[in-house]
């Protein structure tokens, strides 16, 4: 596909997430994709959302959390954003509080999403082993 056209825009991200899925050294490969990217085309959701995940995976969660936030003044029901801030808000040190409110906001504008409908199984699973527990 790089033969192709190394430039394309579909050619860029596929390149970005590979990256993302060897790691290693490959995460700030797709770090410098996914930012000269932004600066190209602007930031978007997306964009934004993939640079996050490049921070992420590089254990740059402070770095992560300010481009997360910049992605939710964008659109602040974007699916991917509230999952990622409220995932992300435990590594920055956000107080429980802030991170379920994200997941309830991300509950109240999708909940069909298939990380809603997980994490709410998640939750009657866990509430159902943990009442064999409490009786006594």
């Amino acid at each position: 596909m790089q033969e192709k056209d190394e430039d394309a825009t579909l050619t860029q991200l596929a390149t970005a997430w590979v990256n993302m899925r060897i790691g290693g050294e490959k995460y700030q490969e797709a770090f410098y994709i996914v930012q000269e990217m932004i600066d190209k085309y602007g930031s978007t959701p997306f964009l934004l959302n993939m640079l996050a995940s490049c921070y992420i995976a590089q254990g740059k969660n402070s770095d992560a959390e300010v481009v997360l936030q910049e992605s939710l003044d964008k659109d602040p029901n974007n699916a991917a954003t509230l999952i990622n801030i409220f995932m992300n808000s435990h590594f920055v040190g956000k107080t429980p509080e802030v991170a379920s409110r994200y997941l309830s906001q991300l509950k109240d504008t999708h909940p069909n999403h298939e990380f809603v409908q997980n994490y709410n199984k998640k939750e009657i699973e866990f509430d159902r082993v943990a009442k064999q527990f409490t009786r006594a």
